[in-house]
């Protein structure tokens, strides 16, 4: 192996098992069927998705691009061909040619920003675009030289063709690919939308597509792109970009139909169409990645404001405001609820001795000892300095003392990095109150005095203590 080999493959956290490799042969192999069963006779296919399914699978995952996976897309591309009949030399060139060229689009990805590659940020579009433009270059001009070989044309025909429908594939397919949904990402907030509002957009591509059918003409291909910059606005850039693909692949079929042969007799006609189709595609991905970007940074502003910058939980505006709902809602079902002020002991000392950075750190160890101890349902915040206070919905009061000692207890327990400068160990006093206790008209201010009032008592008391008010 050449010595510049494993610079080139990224190194791995975890190899991926066999089965990945046999599972992304299987794929290919089937995608290239796709492509296959599209050919025009004796030439090459109208829609060839292999390779940018394999560009968008090995920038998706990046512990896939290994050489493994080269040589798995390679068996699956080979295989795919000799199935159907077609000469070993010619297999070996044409598909040679799309390892290239897939090769020279994850070449171009490989190491960007996973936001740029999840679609976002606006340059993500830029991006893709350039990918696809490398992809299709580098493997029209490996493989244009087949054509006068095995296909009687001119190679000029062949690297147009080539060019201009792999520029069309990926610009279709890898943004579908990179957007589709992960299992970690955060819940959608569509349902939210009023159901006019969720149905309009896509209703008006169906529209679109209706009025294109009745009036036809030259300018029936930039009949859709309202609709799919609505879409692109509403929608997630995953739906978005599958709503694109579905739409641009119906539009070159029906703009082709009765008239396009995808054979070099019409290459350029063809060639016009593809790269149509491709700029009809790259404006509702732009919007769609501007969107995804602007929503995203909404998303963390958002989070900024709502929560402390330093610990990571709700900021006191937040958590009072989150107490007032849940303590109306709990009033009303019967059950109350609970609220503590959590006290760091001695947490001048810690300043004053380790500085302040030791005195950060160990806020927020606490406050993650905190949010472990505490239940799903439970909202724990920082009122402030060492100070710490956490809602209890749907308690009784022994089981919010329970509560409040294991907060106690698993702080005291905690093992701090003592490396960095700071206490091994720390300790938290409590203070704790239940609704039940203050009657049906206390309010949140009222109940978290009450349990400042006990948080004081049990620093008074000795500390390390939960103090119930």
């Amino acid at each position: 192996m050449p010595p510049a080999l494993p610079r080139l493959f990224a190194p791995a956290r975890t190899v991926p098992p066999p089965v990945a490799w046999a599972g992304l042969a299987l794929l290919i192999f089937a995608a290239c069927l796709v492509g296959i069963f599209a050919r025009p006779i004796g030439f090459l296919s109208a829609f060839w998705p292999a390779n940018a399914l394999l560009l968008g699978l090995l920038v998706r995952y990046p512990h896939l691009a290994r050489p493994p996976a080269w040589v798995a897309a390679a068996v699956g591309y080979v295989a795919a061909d000799l199935v159907t009949g077609s000469a070993w030399g010619m297999a070996l060139w044409l598909n040679a040619a799309n390892l290239l060229g897939a090769t020279a689009g994850w070449l171009v990805l490989r190491g960007l920003d996973e936001r740029i590659l999840r679609l976002q940020r606006t340059v993500a579009a830029l991006y893709l675009l350039l990918a696809a433009l490398a992809a299709s270059a580098v493997g029209a001009l490996a493989g244009c030289g087949a054509a006068p070989v095995y296909f009687d044309s001119p190679w000029t025909d062949l690297l147009s063709l080539w060019f201009s429908t792999e520029l069309m594939n990926y610009m279709l397919i890898v943004p579908v690919v990179l957007a589709a949904p992960r299992a970690a990402d955060p819940p959608s907030h569509t349902q939210d939308t009023p159901l006019f509002w969720r149905v309009a957009p896509v209703s008006s591509l169906v529209l679109a597509e209706g009025i294109r059918t009745l009036i036809g003409g030259p300018g029936m291909l930039a009949f859709v792109v309202p609709g799919l910059l609505w879409c692109a606005l509403s929608y997630s850039a995953f739906t978005s970009s599958l709503l694109s693909l579905v739409v641009c692949l119906w539009t070159m079929a029906g703009v082709a139909t009765g008239v396009l042969n995808f054979t070099p007799a019409h290459a350029g006609d063809v060639f016009s169409l593809r790269v149509g189709v491709t700029l009809l595609a790259l404006g509702p991905l732009a919007v769609a990645c501007a969107s995804a970007a602007r929503a995203e940074a909404l998303r963390r502003l958002h989070h900024a404001v709502r929560h402390d910058d330093l610990t990571g939980v709700l900021a006191r505006r937040a958590l009072l405001k989150q107490g007032d709902r849940l303590l109306e809602r709990y009033q009303r079902e019967s059950t109350g609820l609970a609220v503590m002020m959590v006290d760091v002991d001695h947490f001048k000392q810690v300043n004053d001795q380790h500085g302040h950075g030791a005195g950060d750190r160990l806020l927020v160890s606490i406050a993650q000892t905190m949010a472990r101890a505490l239940r799903a349902d439970d909202v724990l915040g920082r009122m402030g300095g060492e100070e710490f206070a956490a809602v209890l919905p749907g308690v009784s009061p022994t089981e919010a003392q329970a509560i409040a000692e294991r907060v106690r207890s698993a702080v005291e327990r905690q093992a701090l990095d003592a490396t960095q400068g700071g206490p091994q160990r720390t300790t938290v006093s409590i203070g704790l109150v239940h609704s039940a206790t203050l009657g049906a008209d206390a309010d949140m201010d009222t109940l978290l005095l009450a349990a400042d009032t006990a948080l004081y008592r049990a620093k008074a008391e000795g500390r390390n203590r939960v103090m119930v008010g």
